[in-house]
């Protein structure tokens, strides 16, 4: 007969009694009250779901009828199932998680695993779902985002009529390559955000009085258009709403929470892998501006013209803010590694970077 000390807990209530179990050669097993041999419930065979070993935790043999004797005597529980349901599998966690080499490959395989899902599985899923979303989605999405930034940050826009007009007319023969995708203008004042242009999900692209304003020829504005018009035809938008969410829920499911001091770790990731999502993203967007600035005739050089501009401009005011989210080149690559693409005539002809309507 094999003795084991631990608790009894009946599941009808929530109280507790100290306890024995007796398990008989046999295969028979019995609980008894420790102070007196009162019996709490018996079984004529190992019949039992007995919980698996995971380090020093108590264990939890649970009887049919609801109740479960606790015990910390992980070692008889162990000699108690190699008796009467020996299998390999019965301790195979606890000798993984007892072991400094397996804990060292399954670290590994952890980070191997959460590298993959974030450089090639995260992007990739998000891709597919916002391809597949309907137009709802996207234009509920821009209405939100909208709505939030008129309410703290952006103001109506102060250009003169004529001013609106001419550009807009000059952006008409960009604006019909897409037919289908609603492309639309809208101006607003930036005030902090200065110059700068958003493209949001359903189409609908941002320009700020202050990017107009500070562009010297108006295909300046054209460049700087086709680059949000990429953004617009490669869901960009909507793909980095997906990564967002899939990161916070993915992260959500690993901590378990996100209360307290986890919620700083919870952002840090999303942060970083973010940053590099969008640094990708501007350089597909980048390739796109390009190929279609080539193929109407209108020289790359005037978008470099305008972003150095942007910077110097920042530098004479002593807000030299690359890098930051306030101006048009926060999340962008590095400045002078997107300008040496619109300078190098040979970039047109690199993968991926063919004009869709050539």
């Amino acid at each position: 007969m094999i003795t084991i000390q631990g608790t009894w807990y009946d599941g009808r209530t929530s109280g507790a009694t100290k306890a024995v179990c007796l398990v008989y050669g046999t295969g028979e097993i019995r609980i008894e009250a420790s102070n007196g041999g009162e019996p709490l419930a018996a079984r004529s065979r190992f019949d039992l779901d007995v919980s698996p070993r995971l380090a020093d935790t108590p264990r939890h043999l649970r009887f049919p009828g609801g109740g479960t004797f606790e015990t910390q005597d992980n070692d008889v529980v162990d000699q108690i199932l190699s008796r009467f349901r020996p299998s390999p599998w019965t301790s195979l966690v606890h000798r993984l998680e007892s072991r400094f080499p397996y804990i060292l490959i399954a670290l590994v395989l952890l980070a191997a695993f959460l590298w993959g899902a974030l450089t090639y599985g995260v992007p990739a899923l998000s891709k597919g779902i916002a391809f597949r979303l309907p137009p709802a989605a996207y234009q509920m999405a821009s209405r939100q985002t909208l709505a939030a930034m008129d309410r703290s940050l952006l103001r109506p826009s102060e250009l003169d009529a004529e001013v609106r007009e001419r550009v807009l007319s000059h952006f008409e023969p960009a604006l019909q390559q897409h037919p289908d995708m609603d492309l639309a203008i809208r101006f607003r004042k930036g005030g902090r955000l200065g110059p700068n242009a958003f493209a949001l999900p359903d189409g609908t692209i941002l320009f700020t009085d202050e990017m107009v304003l500070t562009a010297e020829d108006d295909d300046e504005l054209t460049a700087v258009l086709a680059h949000e018009i990429g953004h617009v035809v490669h869901r960009h938008g909507m793909r980095r709403l997906v990564q967002d969410s899939l990161l916070g829920f993915g992260l959500l499911a690993i901590t378990g929470d996100v209360a307290g001091s986890s919620e700083i770790f919870l952002g840090l990731p999303v942060i970083l892998t973010e940053l590099a999502y969008s640094r990708e993203f501007e350089r597909e967007a980048d390739g796109y501006a390009l190929a279609y600035l080539r193929s109407h005739d209108i020289s790359p050089v005037h978008f470099a013209r305008l972003m150095r501009r942007i910077q110097d401009r920042s530098k004479s005011r002593g807000k030299n803010r690359e890098g930051t989210w306030t101006t048009y080149l926060s999340t962008h690559p590095a400045l002078e590694e997107r300008l040496r693409r619109f300078s190098d005539p040979s970039d047109l002809n690199k993968k991926g970077e063919n004009a869709p309507w050539s």
